[in-house]
């Protein structure tokens, strides 16, 4: 092998893995200490909750929301980052297939696709909130 030719391997190798950290996006902090809650606490999936009109949601990162209900509270895992879950310039109608269960992999909240429902107690709750607003702030 030349000079030459053991130049372009290199560049060539060079290029593809700067290209490839470059196309990996960073995950914030709280959303990995909540991914990392899930697998550390062994939290069960469920594939569908029952909803009622009296429901309430409220976003903890950009990849997750608290959904509440009358049969208790459960973390929401988005497939991909959900900007609409801040965002309110562009709010994006819930698919349901059942006006009364709502379920992982079909419907959307805001628009965000579903992708894992997680039950959870009131203190599990109130732990993943902590997790979120303090492993962005550097707590």
């Amino acid at each position: 092998m030349t000079i030459r030719n053991a130049r372009t391997a290199i560049l060539a190798v060079s290029l593809t893995l700067a290209a490839a950290c470059a196309g990996t996006p960073e995950i914030p902090p709280e959303t990995q200490a909540i991914r990392d809650y899930i697998e550390v606490g062994e939290l069960q999936e469920v594939d569908r909750i029952r909803t009622h009109g009296s429901d309430e949601w409220a976003p903890v990162t950009m990849y997750f929301a608290m959904y509440k209900g009358r049969d208790g509270r459960f973390l929401l895992a988005f497939t991909r980052v959900c900007r609409e879950m801040v965002d309110n310039t562009s709010i994006t109608a819930d698919r349901r297939y059942d006006h009364n269960v709502m379920r992982r992999g079909i419907d959307t909240l805001r628009g965000c696709r579903i992708d894992k429902m997680y039950p959870l107690t009131e203190a599990q709750a109130q732990e993943i909130e902590v997790l979120a607003n303090s492993a962005g702030s550097g707590n």
